[in-house]
């Protein structure tokens, strides 16, 4: 049981799988994953077309941990979403098509409201889909910088620990300011974050894919560490959506490799998900 007096003592990780929701590729990755204890948690884009089925099958089983992946932006060129609020100032959130945009250069000239607003509606609506959440992260880092401090005031709003680290590998500048709020607002985040590569070099196979993971797994620290990856079925429609299909192919597979679950057991990692942060976060604020 994760306290904060053991918090420390022992290297424990956070298998987790981003963009749950997406398509339906990654919807059965994801599943897959799951239902072979290969992840330990996802996060649900409800904006996305594939929402309803991944909430389906998350309200139908009460242990899967399923956070919320807050969303305010839309990366693909063909393949677009965007806010689930209709609302005054929601045009400062999107493009001219009233989809969100690709990347997050537009954060800084948000309405802020607004964009408060849409966030609320996104973790209400999963709500409202059947899904109990158990943390909250952002799609694309899309809140670092300008809008970090909501992250950590959404987490305390709705009892939920964040993805956040004071030492992540892009530092954004405010992370002791961050550490300290979420510190004086109790919310609780991870010590480290981990992201797998999005996108591999040429000849960076899968060997090097898995090697790279072994290597992060053998220098894990003690205390609590996510690692995320983006995991899809290899099928036509991920190819039609992405480029970046070998990667998520990749992060499909690396978990259901036997050598690497053998790793996590020789090195005596830990795998616990977001709902032990979330409950000892509650606890701890009861």
């Amino acid at each position: 049981m994760l306290t904060l007096e053991n918090w420390n003592k022992r290297r424990r990780l956070i298998v987790h799988a981003d963009d749950f929701g997406m398509c339906h590729s990654t919807n059965r990755a994801i599943l897959d994953l799951w239902e072979r204890r290969a992840i330990t948690s996802t996060t649900l884009m409800v904006n996305c077309p594939w929402a309803a089925e991944a909430a389906e099958y998350a309200a139908r089983d009460s242990k899967f941990d399923v956070g919320v992946h807050l969303t305010s932006t839309s990366e693909w060129e063909t393949y677009k979403w965007g806010p689930v609020l209709p609302q005054a100032g929601a045009e400062t959130l999107t493009d001219e098509f009233g989809r969100f945009p690709a990347d997050s250069q537009h954060m800084a000239d948000v309405n802020p409201a607004a964009l408060r607003a849409e966030l609320t509606a996104q973790i209400r609506l999963a709500r409202q889909l059947g899904v109990d959440p158990t943390h909250l992260d952002n799609h694309m880092g899309s809140l670092r910088n300008v809008h970090h401090r909501l992250l950590i005031e959404l987490g305390a709003e709705f009892g939920l620990p964040v993805r956040f680290s004071e030492h992540p590998a892009y530092a954004s500048g405010d992370e002791a300011r961050i550490a300290a709020l979420a510190r004086e607002l109790g919310v609780l985040h991870p010590d480290r974050v981990i992201g797998l590569p999005f996108v591999y070099g040429e000849g960076e196979d899968f060997d090097f894919a898995r090697n790279n993971v072994s290597e992060l797994l053998r220098n894990l620290e003690p205390g609590v560490t996510e690692m995320l990856l983006h995991p899809s079925a290899d099928t036509e429609e991920l190819r039609a959506i992405t480029d970046s299909w070998p990667s998520r192919r990749f992060d499909y597979d690396l978990f259901l490799d036997p050598d690497i679950a053998l790793l996590i057991e020789e090195e005596n990692i830990e795998l616990i998900g977001w709902r032990e942060l979330r409950d000892l976060q509650r606890t701890l604020n009861a």
